[in-house]
């Protein structure tokens, strides 16, 4: 039973080296030790609050950016982003009270009211 725990130690010990060895490069060409989140945004400039949603609204995302954190806020949504306009009852549905993140072609997006007054709220975020 030692000698197994003494190997499998010596594994793990092993492969910390091999974490090291790991780097990434961000946008600006910087190269920065693996233990750096790849998946790391910043604020890609002002955000959107209270965006009114009646139908087919489109957002105004910053220029560089290329993720959008969205929240619905007096009623339920849709959505589509494949340069089609949303309906009442055509797109994806997201519920008053909900976010969600969205990471696609941000100028494609298109809302529709579902239900009541809604409005969203979007802050945009660039990859490091």
């Amino acid at each position: 039973m030692l000698k197994r725990s003494l190997t499998a130690s010596a594994l793990m010990l092993s492969l910390v080296g091999l974490a090291h060895a790991q780097t990434h490069r961000d946008q600006g060409g910087t190269i920065t030790p693996g233990v750096t989140p790849i998946y790391l945004y910043n604020s890609a400039g002002a955000s959107q609050m209270g965006l009114a949603v009646s139908t087919n609204v489109t957002l105004t995302a910053p220029a560089g950016a290329t993720l959008a954190e969205i929240c619905v806020e007096g009623g339920g949504v849709r959505y589509r982003d494949d340069g089609t306009a949303a309906t009442a009852s055509v797109g994806l549905p997201v519920a008053a009270g909900a976010c969600f993140s969205y990471s696609g072609p941000l100028s494609s997006l298109s809302f529709t009211a579902q239900s009541g007054s809604p409005t969203i709220d979007v802050s945009y975020y660039k990859a490091n």
